[in-house]
């Protein structure tokens, strides 16, 4: 149970990172508006967001082998707070470059962390399973983009609905790093006593009589002599 529960945290992560990722296609029209621009230099914000996702799988992979899930989708989450409040106040194209690119640093390091629950908490055989309902699970963040993140985009504004979007990314991020643990605990093998210091008996021959020993505790061998006849 407790797997499961890990494990739906970890995708309610992921699904507000693509809810992050996605805010912005929703809101190019406005954004093109407010910036001042064209819609095809408004365009590029969303392509330099998804370079910079796939120019950092490979700095994310190292760091999640050495920091964890825990760890990665907690930073990911706060790093994605800030690129969204600086999308609130952004009146320019530098500002909203910025802004995406913080967005697209924290989505880079929730996706693959997340993954690395499924082998971490379920068995082998259940693996492909989860993992295909964790991609597809996701993806509801998109849908959280299109609909109610659109309707709050015309009704409270620019402002005021990228706030709203750092506000449900800070919430579930400190709910994931509350929640979510690297792998189940496994408790310490428990290791044989070790014989008493002194003893002898563990180096002797399996079934044979134990060597006699003197007064003071140590073991005394007395070789045999040759009887000499008179």
């Amino acid at each position: 149970m407790r797997a499961f529960i890990v494990w739906g945290v970890g995708v309610l992560v992921y699904a507000s990172a693509v809810f992050q990722r996605t805010t912005f296609g929703v809101a190019g029209v406005d954004a093109a508006e407010r910036f001042s621009t064209s819609a095809g230099l408004v365009s590029t914000f969303v392509v330099v967001q998804l370079v910079v996702y796939a120019g950092l799988q490979v700095p994310v992979g190292v760091l999640l082998d050495r920091f964890g899930t825990r760890a990665l989708v907690s930073v990911g989450a706060a790093v994605m707070v800030m690129g969204q409040v600086v999308m609130a106040s952004a009146d320019s194209v530098p500002e909203g470059l910025i802004a995406r690119i913080l967005v697209g640093s924290g989505d880079a390091m929730t996706f693959g962390s997340v993954i690395r629950l499924v082998p971490a908490w379920f068995e082998p055989r259940r693996v492909p399973i989860i993992t295909q309902a964790t991609g597809l699970l996701g993806q509801s963040g998109q849908i959280a983009s299109a609909l109610p993140f659109a309707f709050a985009l015309h009704t409270v504004g620019w402002s005021g609905t990228f706030t709203g979007a750092a506000i449900v990314a800070g919430v579930i991020g400190v709910i994931g790093f509350l929640v979510i643990r690297n792998g189940p605990r496994v408790p310490p093998r428990s290791t044989p006593a070790s014989p008493p210091a002194g003893s002898s008996n563990s180096s002797r021959r399996p079934g044979a009589p134990p060597a006699p020993a003197s007064a003071s505790g140590r073991t005394t061998c007395r070789a045999s002599r040759p009887s000499r006849s008179r």
